[in-house]
């Protein structure tokens, strides 16, 4: 999916040195959105683990969430670049600032069947690049739809990630370094992902509302991590999903 995401990158850039030149029509755009609901979900996560309940050995272990919903509860805020490449294709550059929390309750381990209970909440926050082409469907009386796909990358960190040392039947589980309570607190760690965001909207191309719009996208990552709670030496959340519905006004130049 990286490799994918890459080359749609530099394909993008190569198509938009072609863009179209017209001092008699506006052909760029910057829109301003700011997300008003958003859900998607972690997925399974799966990493390097010492042994656990029903699963010894030092392994690669998977552990599924009870209810691992991703919810933008702080913000999530966007600026979208648009380019007339040509007719009704644009070229779409943008970055987002967002803040993402999860409340998953409780985790189990896949095999073994362990559950660790309860698992405290996270918060995942960072800045996501999009790029893409852009296709405005036929205007109908003054909207503008139009849909678009995006490759996306995802650099960020992930919060609450404390695995404070702990002995149990006389083995002693957990990182030297932290200290206090399980998944409370503790240092940030990395988070990035790569993927892919389909997304369309509507917009006012004229009247009182003109640059006015709503908009929502889907987020489709493959997410690596750097320790996080029990997973001290990384791990990967390959089915990140996230869908997010904003509101927008863009400006024509």
């Amino acid at each position: 999916m990286k490799n994918l995401s890459l080359l749609l990158f530099l394909s993008l850039f190569i198509l938009s040195a072609n863009a179209e030149e017209n001092a008699d029509q506006k052909v760029n755009e910057l829109s301003l959105g700011i997300a008003v609901s958003s859900s998607g979900s972690m997925g399974e996560v799966s990493g390097l683990h010492t042994a656990i309940y029903g699963n010894l050995g030092y392994n690669v272990k998977k552990v599924k969430l009870t209810d691992d919903t991703l919810r933008t509860e702080d913000f999530a805020v966007n600026l979208d670049y648009y380019r007339k490449i040509k007719d009704s294709l644009y070229l779409n550059a943008g970055i987002t600032h967002s803040h993402k929390k999860g409340n998953p309750k409780s985790a189990t381990f896949v095999v073994g069947g362990y559950v660790v209970n309860p698992a405290p909440p996270i918060t995942l926050k960072g800045i996501t690049l999009n790029l893409g082409p852009s296709y405005r469907l036929k205007s109908w009386s003054n909207l503008t739809p139009y849909v678009g796909l995006n490759a996306t990358y995802f650099n960020g960190k992930i919060t609450d990630t404390n695995y404070p040392q702990f002995e149990a039947e006389g083995m002693i589980f957990g990182n030297p370094n932290h200290s206090g309570a399980y998944g409370v607190g503790g240092p940030d760690t990395s988070f990035k992902c790569w993927g892919f965001t389909p997304n369309i909207g509507v917009f006012f191309n004229s009247g009182n509302l003109k640059g006015f719009g709503i908009s929502a996208k889907s987020e489709f990552l493959n997410c690596d991590g750097d320790s996080f709670r029990s997973f001290r030496w990384g791990y990967e959340a390959e089915n990140l999903k996230n869908t997010s519905y904003q509101i927008d006004y863009r400006v024509f130049f």
